[in-house]
């Protein structure tokens, strides 16, 4: 494809746009304390730059303390901020591309954890969704004469740094979005009530602002066209906001959906179909006409998919946030007519889990995406070493890849007949998770690295091979069943025999004993098919090694009536069709025609071996052969590995690899 209307340039009121793709906001725990830039953020956004972005907007970015989401989220809210922000706005220009600030107020939403302060919202209605949560102040006249002038004085700071456009920042519920919003606003007086009233605060807010900036600078607005929430905001008078937007001289519509009581609208994950908000956004697009261009967001990174849409509902301009997290050069491998070369977005919320753990919001497609500073490039080895890489699921994979960009004779051994390891299995449920696995393996094959499938290794074969260094990457195994069996009739799966086993197979009930994130994947998986599934999981919560998309997870399953959730409960034995399981020390009996044992177990013999028998090459043991965890840590630790090599040279010591790469840094 020519992907012409991705492509063509094009101008957000006197902006040029050098094409119609922006990369959307989104909060990566980057910024200081004190809100201000540093060289790290820089350069990530640089490196967007470089990789063809036409506009790229950073992130939600508070304009009053009090409005703040993260403690390591960006602020415009004091002129310290304004020197680091004008090398972010130099450095982005000087790359053809143009920088936009979105201007947030988090109101209810807004984390006291990171600001210290009561919230303060439309009214005193507590936003469900926060933890810990309290109830905010209702503003006062002084309250909202006092923010709108905080929107106008970050309006004259990105002047004052050179940005090329201003965003307001109206959907996922903050503080805009809460007065517009009949669930959140329940004020009597001028600001509530009717539409015309609720949307008085946002429209003086881009009043103040149009101010500050004059009539020909770009200012835009995201709105969630739907909150998804009961007596929430829907899409019909979301167009109607639309058209007083276009009204008040609005440049850019970017639709969005979702409040933070509807999360998993906001982060939708692999297993929701692609384009999330394109109705809405054509029902926008139709309401403004052609007096206001349209963006869309939400899983629009299947380029083919994306052009096709904005030929169809006539959207101008296109917003991807992830699919830029994960490849930088997006763009440019569009230009360069190599799409099939984009590393993919999983929509997997790796990012997401790591910036509401105040992590810096790394990816797990590309181990790079905020390592620019030190994996950026990867200058050729000055000492070419001979590395096997035993195990050719992803963290084996990435480990090979890291270790042939650097110019190294690199051998990857895989057991089966196939590359991929889990995700072989987790593809067949999510097929995006596929597209990590097919994208490794043309660069693999792109690099020449050596690899041999259907060939399981020992320490013989390797002390044979006589490399010098060894990376073991034998991933994981199916979970243990503690349970007692007494002459079970049903048959019984794990994780990964599960999602092997064809969906018109299932018997109507399952049983699921353990609701781990991957188990509680698979639940979700037999659902999609009609399965009602039985849970049962020892903790009081499901998906809690999943973090924040565990979360969204568990509030899915709950949320399900085809799911039933034990607690706090133990599967004591599996007899005949039956499982028996406890919970609190009552006992029950669950009838289930099949069982699946939840959990995950190294595959760590060889490493254990190879230790044991004390080779030349030095050893080291990544990935889930270490322990059970999740893509972002396979990626990392692949990365890490292949750093240590590059600068260990040949064989020294033995050693193992036991890092947690999710801590800050």
């Amino acid at each position: 494809m020519s992907f012409e209307n991705l492509l063509r340039p094009g101008y957000i009121n006197r902006m040029y746009m050098r094409n119609r793709i922006i990369v959307g906001p989104m909060e990566k725990s980057l910024a200081n304390p004190d809100g201000s830039l540093n060289e790290r953020y820089i350069a990530y956004a640089r490196r967007r730059a470089m990789g063809g972005a036409a506009l790229i907007q950073l992130e939600s970015t508070y304009v009053s303390p009090e409005g703040r989401g993260n403690p390591y989220q960006v602020g415009c809210h004091g002129d310290h901020v304004v020197p680091a922000l004008t090398r972010m706005a130099e450095e982005i220009q000087a790359h053809g591309a143009k920088l936009a600030m979105e201007l947030h107020h988090g109101g209810r939403q807004a984390s006291i954890t990171a600001h210290h302060r009561r919230p303060i919202a439309p009214s005193a209605i507590p936003s469900t969704f926060m933890d810990p949560g309290t109830v905010p102040r209702r503003m006062t006249g002084a309250d909202i004469r006092r923010v709108i002038a905080d929107f106008a004085r970050a309006a004259e700071r990105c002047l004052a740094a050179g940005v090329d456009m201003i965003h307001l920042h109206g959907a996922h519920g903050y503080l805009l979005g809460q007065f517009l919003s009949p669930q959140s606003n329940g004020r009597t007086d001028g600001y509530g009530g009717s539409l015309a009233n609720r949307a008085r605060f946002p429209l003086e807010v881009l009043a103040a602002v149009r101010r500050v900036v004059g009539p020909d600078y770009p200012v835009g607005y995201r709105m969630s066209a739907a909150e998804y929430v009961e007596g929430g905001l829907e899409a019909d008078e979301s167009a109607r906001f639309a058209v007083m937007l276009a009204d008040a001289g609005i440049d850019l519509i970017d639709v969005a959906g979702g409040t933070y009581e509807s999360m998993s609208k906001i982060f939708q994950g692999p297993e929701a179909p692609k384009g999330g908000f394109v109705g809405e956004a054509a029902a926008i697009r139709r309401a403004v006409g052609d007096r206001v261009p349209v963006s869309v967001a939400q899983r629009m990174n299947d380029p083919v998919f994306a052009d096709r849409v904005m030929e169809r509902e006539g959207f101008e301009y296109v917003t991807l946030a992830r699919a830029f997290h994960a490849d930088p050069d997006y763009a440019r491998k569009l230009t360069e007519g190599r799409a099939d070369r984009i590393l993919p977005c999983m929509s997997c919320n790796t990012c997401a889990n790591l910036t509401v753990a105040r992590t810096p919001a790394g990816c797990a497609a590309n181990p790079a995406s905020t390592f620019e500073l030190s994996r950026d490039s990867f200058p050729a080895s000055p000492e070419r070493l001979r590395v096997m890489v035993v195990g050719g699921g992803v963290a084996g994979m990435h480990a090979a890849r890291f270790l042939g960009l650097r110019g190294h004779e690199v051998h990857l051994c895989e057991a089966t007949e196939r590359l991929g390891g889990q995700l072989h299995y987790l593809r067949r449920a999510l097929p995006d998770y596929g597209n990590l696995v097919d994208w490794l393996a043309l660069e693999l094959d792109e690099l020449g690295v050596r690899i041999e499938t259907g060939h399981r290794v020992g320490v013989p074969e390797i002390s044979g091979a006589d490399p010098d260094a060894v990376v073991v990457a034998t991933g994981a195994q199916g979970g243990h069943l503690w349970a007692g069996t007494q002459d079970p009739t049903v048959p019984v799966f794990d994780v990964f025999s599960a999602l092997e086993r064809p969906l018109d197979e299932w018997e109507p009930d399952v049983a699921m004993i353990g609701g781990d994130f991957v188990a509680c994947s698979v639940a979700q998986h037999l659902r999609r098919s009609g399965v009602r599934v039985h849970i049962i999981e020892a903790g009081a919560s499901l998906a809690a090694d999943g973090a924040f998309t565990g979360l969204l997870v568990e509030m899915e399953l709950e949320a399900d009536e085809g799911v039933t959730i034990h607690r706090e409960a133990t599967a004591e034995s599996v007899t005949g069709d039956c499982v028996v399981f406890q919970s609190r020390g009552k006992e029950s009996r669950l009838e289930v025609g099949s069982v699946v044992i939840g959990g995950r177990r190294p595959v760590s013999e060889l490493s254990d071996e190879l230790m044991r028998a004390g080779p030349a090459a030095d050893i080291y043991t990544i990935g889930d052969a270490v322990r059970p965890r999740d893509l972002y840590a396979a990626g990392q630790e692949a990365a890490d590995v292949a750093e240590r090599i590059n600068l260990g040279g040949r064989a020294g010591a033995p050693r193992s690899v036991l890092a947690h790469p999710t801590t800050p840094g």
